[in-house]
C-alpha cells in the first residue's frame, strides 16, 4: 500500500506505478497469457488436423455445473459424460464441455461425432476446428489487449515523467489544504481519500488516493508543498521531497 513519501524521491517506477501503471502491468500479465493460450490452442489444432481420427460417441450422461466469481457472477458450464470406441477398438470415457446449443439439441443416449488425437485417444474435440477457433479468438483478444497495454503504458509513463520533471524543475509552492477530499474508490473495503488544494495561480490541485487515516495530519488550513508542472502541480507527499 502507498504512503505519502517525505524523506527521499520516489523512485521513476514508484511513480509509474502509483500513476496508473499498475493497470499496464495487468494488460501485460493477461497478453502474455492469452499468447501462450493461443500457442497451444493452435498446436492442439495442427495436431487435430493431423492426427485426428472420427469417431461417434455417446452421450451417456448431461449434466451442469456452477461457479461464483469474487464479483458474484455465476457462471454455469454443460457437461457431456461420453462413451466412444478408437478405431483400434480401444474404449473410452470421459466428460467434456459442450456448447449450450449442442447441450439442448442431444438427448441421454444419443450420439453425436467427436475427433479424438490417435496418439492421445482420450483428447476429443465435441466440435470439429474448436481449438483452431479458440486459438483464433485469443489471438484477437490478445490484439486488443496488447494495443490496451500500449495505451495505458503510454499514458502512465507521461504522467510519471511530468512528475519527475515537475519535481526536479518546477516551481515549489507552499499551499493550504482545503479539503480532505473523498473519492467513490473503495479498495479491500476501505474509501480513498485526496488531498485538495488551492496554489498562488488558482488552480485546484489533488493528491493521489490514501486510505483516511494516512491523511488525517493534513486537516484544512495546513500547509503543504507542491512542485509545479506544465499542465499540474504535484504533491511532495506523492513525488518525494526535491533533491538538493
Amino acid at each position: 500500500m502507498a504512503k505519502p513519501s517525505f524523506h527521499k524521491p520516489v523512485p521513476f517506477w514508484r511513480l509509474y506505478l502509483r500513476l496508473g501503471g499498475w493497470f499496464s502491468v495487468a494488460f501485460f500479465v493477461v497478453l502474455a497469457l492469452l499468447t501462450v493460450g493461443s500457442t497451444l490452442a493452435h498446436g492442439l489444432a495442427e495436431r487435430f488436423e493431423t492426427e485426428g481420427r472420427k469417431t461417434q460417441a455417446e452421450v451417456l450422461n448431461k449434466y451442469i455445473t456452477e461457479s461464483t466469481d469474487s464479483d458474484g457472477a455465476t457462471t454455469y458450464t454443460r457437461w457431456f459424460a461420453l462413451a466412444y470406441t478408437t478405431n483400434t477398438g480401444a474404449d473410452f470415457e470421459v466428460d467434456r464441455s459442450v456448447s449450450t446449443a449442442l447441450f439442448e439439441t442431444t438427448q441421454i443416449g444419443g450420439f453425436i461425432p467427436i475427433r479424438y488425437l490417435e496418439t492421445e485417444p482420450e483428447r476429443i474435440e465435441t466440435s470439429e476446428g474448436s481449438n483452431r477457433t479458440a486459438g483464433t479468438v485469443m489471438q484477437i483478444m490478445g490484439l486488443v489487449d496488447g494495443l490496451l497495454f500500449l495505451g495505458a503504458m503510454w499514458y502512465s509513463g507521461r504522467r510519471a515523467v511530468a512528475a519527475v520533471r515537475a519535481r526536479r524543475y518546477g516551481k515549489q509552492e507552499s499551499v493550504k489544504v482545503e479539503e480532505l477530499h473523498t473519492t467513490a474508490v473503495r479498495i479491500n473495503g476501505k474509501r480513498r481519500y485526496r488531498l485538495k488544494w488551492r496554489d498562488g495561480m488558482g488552480r485546484t490541485g489533488y493528491s493521489l488516493m490514501y486510505p483516511k487515516d494516512q491523511l488525517l495530519r493534513f486537516p484544512p488550513g495546513h500547509p503543504i508543498v507542491v512542485y509545479h508542472g506544465l499542465k499540474k502541480a504535484f504533491w511532495e507527499g506523492d513525488v518525494g521531497p526535491r533533491q538538493t
